[in-house]
């Protein structure tokens, strides 16, 4: 019995491999003992682990062969029946109604069959683990540092009751966290433990107003609402490596001390209650808010993406002076042709003087869904200039002002190869359109030359809704 209660010590420090090795060896040398075999079995049930359950079993079978009648045995492996997995363990899950028919034979008003009872209940499942390690060392740390008169009182008396049970886990814990957090400079982290739900609520509150921030204000970065988020949790991220850091260290603690005793049954520190509602209500709503605004954020991209502005072509048949020629059999043919579908329509118009010297002005334009258009459309000018006609190389290349219809704009002086006659082109685009305008330009400097292009492109095309 010894072993046993040593064993069960070890469990509860979270020592396991130690707990199944002191029962083992225990078992070796004198021999099956029911309440040591029910130990080990539940050495290997606390892993939560498949293959620690496999093991759990077989033990729990064996302990049965021997002691077919055993309460204790009886309820821990319909506990561990009851609890496993019906599709993933379906004929361990299957054998649990039978065990608790079992017990209600031997035992009918047990605390050992209430228990596993209440074992077919995932709920209850999920309430018999209990509270996790780092939620009872937060609610310890928040309820001494309310209580107390300072945090130094906190650790102060934390201290003194770890030094009366030093095999209590839950103690040493606090102990060793409350003395970390009693160190100068860490009144924000005392804080922040203390208000944790809050500040998960402001920060998800910041966040979600700069992602819709984006879409009010206008465009910016999407990597500034993530980089505010990554700052806002360094305060968290020190925190839970503090708690980790503590709790590690408060548990070595108590293991070591258990080899002198078996700890308490019972902590002396108050019970751990559930979430409360206001906890629940603020990290909720955080989470709903910071969802909201991904979610906000996604659709609002996606339209804005693959949103572009509409044009018809309105080209009208005199211009500066100049008449328009047109070339019917050449429109349209740019749509047909393009398998995408993303030209709606797409036209040139000559513009001559009517003094016999050829054209004087072109323009080339296409309309559609170009969404996805970017600068280098218009920046390539090396390959833009090789696809004219009559172009050879470029004298001169500059970017210009695209003018109130947006988008992108880029010049070039050339010398036309067939008749040295000095002209400027400049190519444009936008999310709408694209196209370029051409003309003579032996003397014009490169105001003129924009305002020309930017002049021709808003007279041929007129935004529609």
């Amino acid at each position: 019995m010894s072993a046993c209660a040593h064993a069960a010590a070890l469990i509860a420090a979270g020592r396991y491999a130690e707990a199944r090795k002191t029962a083992e060896t225990a078992l070796e040398t004198d021999g099956p003992e029911p309440h040591l075999l029910l130990v080990l079995a539940r050495a290997h049930m606390v892993e939560d682990e498949d293959d620690h359950d496999d093991d759990a079993e077989r033990v729990f079978r064996r302990a049965l062969d021997t002691f077919p009648d055993h309460v204790d045995l009886l309820a821990g492996y319909a506990e561990l029946c009851l609890r496993s997995d019906a599709l993933d363990r379906p004929g361990r899950h299957a054998r649990g109604p039978a065990l608790l028919e079992r017990l209600r034979e031997l035992a009918p008003d047990s605390p050992q069959l209430r228990r596993a009872a209440a074992s077919t209940s995932v709920l209850a499942t999920a309430a018999g683990k209990g509270p996790s390690a780092a939620r009872v060392q937060r609610h310890d740390v928040v309820h001494a540092l309310t209580t107390a008169a300072s945090p130094e009182a906190a650790e102060k008396e934390a201290r003194q009751q770890a030094a009366l049970a030093p095999s209590d886990r839950r103690l040493a814990v606090l102990d060793a966290t409350l003395t970390a957090l009693a160190r100068p400079g860490r009144a924000p982290l005392r804080l922040l433990v203390r208000r944790t739900p809050e500040y998960l609520f402001v920060a998800s509150l910041a966040v979600a107003a700069l992602l819709l921030a984006r879409h009010l204000l206008g465009p910016f970065p999407f990597w500034i609402p993530w980089a505010v988020g990554l700052l806002l949790d360094l305060p968290l991220l020190t925190l839970r490596l503090l708690l980790r850091g503590a709790r590690a260290r408060g548990g070595e603690r108590a293991s070591g001390a258990v080899d002198a005793g078996p700890a308490p049954a019972e902590s002396s520190l108050s019970a751990v209650p559930r979430y409360a509602r206001r906890e629940l209500a603020l990290i909720g709503a955080g989470a709903a808010v910071t969802l909201g605004a991904l979610v906000t954020t996604v659709v609002l991209t996606h339209a804005e993406y693959s949103a572009y502005p509409r044009y018809e072509a309105v080209a009208p048949y005199s211009f500066r002076g100049m008449t328009r020629m047109d070339m019917g059999e050449g429109l349209g043919a740019a749509a047909a042709s393009d398998p995408g579908g993303r030209i709606e329509a797409a036209f040139t118009h000559y513009y001559t003087g009517g003094a016999g010297d050829g054209s004087e002005l072109t323009v080339t334009a296409s309309i559609g869904d170009f969404h996805d258009a970017t600068a280098a459309l218009v920046r390539d000018s090396h390959t833009l200039l090789s696809e004219t006609p009559g172009v050879t190389s470029a004298d001169d290349t500059w970017t210009a002002d695209a003018g109130a219809y947006g988008g992108w704009m880029q010049c070039s002086r050339y010398v036309e190869d067939l008749t040295g006659t000095p002209k400027a082109v400049c190519f444009w685009a936008d999310r709408g359109s694209m196209g370029s305008v051409t003309f003579k330009a032996s003397d014009m400097p490169h105001a003129d030359i924009e305002q020309l292009a930017r002049m021709t492109r808003q007279t041929v095309l007129r935004p529609s809704s």
